[in-house]
């Protein structure tokens, strides 16, 4: 049996463009501080969030939710840190 710490979290993209290239780089970087793993799920499709491009498969539109789910020790920290950067969407101001 794993002692693995399980920190899970639903997140929604919230800026207007959904899951491109620079929210996609910010998330990549924030998990890739993190010694465990760090994934994104969009129904059955899975990203690891330290991969750029397996983040931009999800091609999760404004209005998306996604399972955020870190494992590891501190696995709570990088899922603060992810969900913050959703719930500010990715300091992306708004469109007018």
């Amino acid at each position: 049996m794993s002692d693995a710490v399980i920190h899970r979290r639903t997140v929604t993209v919230i800026n207007d463009q959904g899951l491109h290239f620079r929210p996609c780089q910010l998330i990549a970087l924030a998990a890739q501080q993190h010694p465990g793993t760090v994934v994104l799920r969009r129904g059955t499709t899975q990203a690891d969030a330290k991969s750029l491009l397996e983040l931009l498969t999800l091609a999760a539109e404004r209005g998306t939710d996604l399972e955020l789910e870190a494992t590891g020790p501190e696995a709570n920290v990088v899922v603060d840190k992810v969900c913050e950067l959703f719930s500010n969407g990715f300091h992306v101001p708004p469109s007018s």
